[in-house]
């Protein structure tokens, strides 16, 4: 069947099912009235179908319904991190042509730097769903913001009761998702309807719940996130679960959650589950209600899957955690175990109706065992980057190549050898080398600059290398390189180490050997 995202949602969402936002219950029915009503104020704000609108915004009820009225109305959901630095936000705005603007006031205290953005303006607050504390949210917010004229609400909006008419189609792209792109380069990803949906039906087909009972899913991964917006909380409406959002990672949070509702499934990466090891939180009893957790969007050790198990076998009745493998391109995810296809080490089987290949340098497919380049054919393929290219069309199909090397063994799972691309995470976030890199470059004593991923405690970071040009002292190189990273990149792509050499290694082709300083 043909459907829009917001079509899927209406015609499965479990109608007496909840959202639940900072412990408040919004109710499936809710929730839908405020999509239904906000697509009415997009259209009496003449955004017609092909606009952009920009969700700035963490995971919160707001960019839920803004991503559901944009699948209405054939709009453009453009998801941005809330965090990245509004002088990066508004060269995104004009390289994606955006019209409107969602931003939380929390977030963005000073509205006067989005004074010359060029958009409508809409501001949504803690204090729309909350009704606990509900003035001290909304007077907290106001206190400490500088407000300008002309800004729209987001309870404004959602208020203007009207219907629309389905303007959005199954093939519309539905939503910008911001990935590395298969070369390690940041790309604008182009994912329709379609590749939602279609990861949705992969994941009804592919996993069977021990009880049909009305549960709540944990999506502690944000809706900037392609696995968080996707398999987080798309697919779990669609099957009639509950979402429980959590904007912000948490260990206290998250056990308040499993303690307080009937959670069976949680979508993760594995640094939630090593920071939930590390508090000493993960063995709780609140895991007794769990059928499964789903874990990606990065590299998992074996001996914390090991480590997980054990304590599910101990307090559920089969829970497992289930290691994945995906990225933006094909909405998050593409294989996975589950308790049909299992195998340790491995990054489980494709989905259903997914279909993975190892190629080789030319696009030739390779024997079981032999590594190299995995290529994706989804039902949540990408249409494309937004400036073009990223996929390969083969014998009347579209694939995807990852830009990931790894292999398939005998039975068809999928083992990850190391990544091709240089796109690294911290915190569940897209941190990319080349964009620090050119960053530090614009120092004017610094020559050459490489960053890396390093490791502390097992807790990841980024480490820039640089040679100079002219001498400088090593505490100005420092304390330069973390203040022009700051003003220019999101937080988590600031340097936490920062490292002068005489020279960088090379490779044999003359390249800087990134391998070997990650080393190090």
């Amino acid at each position: 069947m043909k459907q829009t995202c917001y079509e899927m949602l209406t015609a499965n969402a479990d109608r007496k099912g909840n959202v639940v936002y900072y412990n408040h219950k919004i109710s499936i029915q809710k929730l839908l009235r405020d999509t239904e009503n906000l697509a009415f104020a997009f259209s009496r704000l003449n955004l017609k179908k092909g606009d952009v609108v920009t969700v700035y915004l963490p995971s919160c009820p707001q960019g839920l319904a803004a991503f559901y009225a944009c699948s209405k109305l054939g709009l453009v959901a453009n998801i941005v991190h809330p965090l990245v630095p509004v002088k990066l936000l508004k060269e995104n705005l004009v390289k994606v042509h955006s019209k409107a603007l969602l931003f939380y006031d929390v977030l963005l205290p000073d509205e006067r730097q989005l004074a010359d953005a060029n958009q409508i303006l809409v501001r949504c607050s803690i204090a729309d769903y909350v009704t606990f504390r509900k003035p001290v949210f909304a007077l907290y917010s106001a206190v400490r913001s500088h407000r300008i004229k002309g800004v729209l609400t987001y309870n404004a909006l959602r208020n203007q009761c009207g219907n629309t008419q389905v303007c959005g189609s199954e093939d519309d792209v539905v939503c910008y998702m911001h990935s590395g792109g298969t070369s390690g380069t940041p790309k604008i990803v182009k994912l329709t309807n379609a590749a939602f949906n279609g990861i949705a039906r992969s994941m009804k087909l592919m996993y069977h719940p021990t009880e049909d009972i009305r549960a709540y899913n944990l999506a502690t991964l944000p809706i900037f996130h392609a696995f968080g917006l996707c398999a987080g909380v798309h697919a779990p409406l669609v099957l009639g679960y509950g979402v429980i959002l959590v904007p912000k990672f948490d260990v206290n949070a998250v056990c308040r959650y499993l303690k307080n509702y009937r959670i069976t499934c949680w979508s993760v990466v594995p640094a939630m589950i090593k920071k939930m090891f590390s508090a000493g939180r993960f063995d709780t009893a609140g895991m007794e209600n769990m059928d499964v957790i789903w874990c990606g969007g990065d590299v998992l050790d074996e001996s914390l899957v090991e480590k997980a198990d054990e304590v599910l076998h101990r307090r559920c009745k089969r829970a497992q955690l289930m290691r994945g493998y995906g990225l933006t391109e094909v909405c998050g995810v593409c294989t996975v175990n589950n308790f049909d296809n299992y195998q340790k080490e491995s990054c489980g089987k494709p989905m259903p109706l997914c279909k993975v290949e190892i190629w080789d340098e030319e696009g030739n497919v390779l024997p079981y065992g032999v590594e190299g380049e995995i290529a994706v054919n989804s039902l949540g393929n990408m249409q494309g980057y937004l400036d073009g290219g990223g996929l390969v069309e083969k014998n009347g199909e579209s694939w995807v190549p990852s830009g990931d090397i790894g292999y398939l063994d005998e039975k068809g799972f999928l083992h990850i050898v190391d990544r091709k691309k240089r796109s690294l995470k911290i915190a569940a976030v897209n941190v990319f080398p080349a964009q620090v890199e050119n960053c530090v470059k614009k120092l004017s004593f610094v020559d050459e600059a490489c960053a890396v991923r390093c490791n502390v405690n097992d807790k990841p970071y980024l480490k820039v290398f640089v040679t100079l040009n002219t001498p400088t002292p090593l505490d100005v190189v420092k304390k330069s390189v973390e203040d022009i990273c700051s003003a220019n990149l999101i937080r988590y792509s600031v340097p936490r180490f920062v490292e002068v050499l005489d020279k960088m290694p090379r490779t044999d082709f003359g390249k800087i050997d990134y391998v070997s300083l990650e080393k190090r």
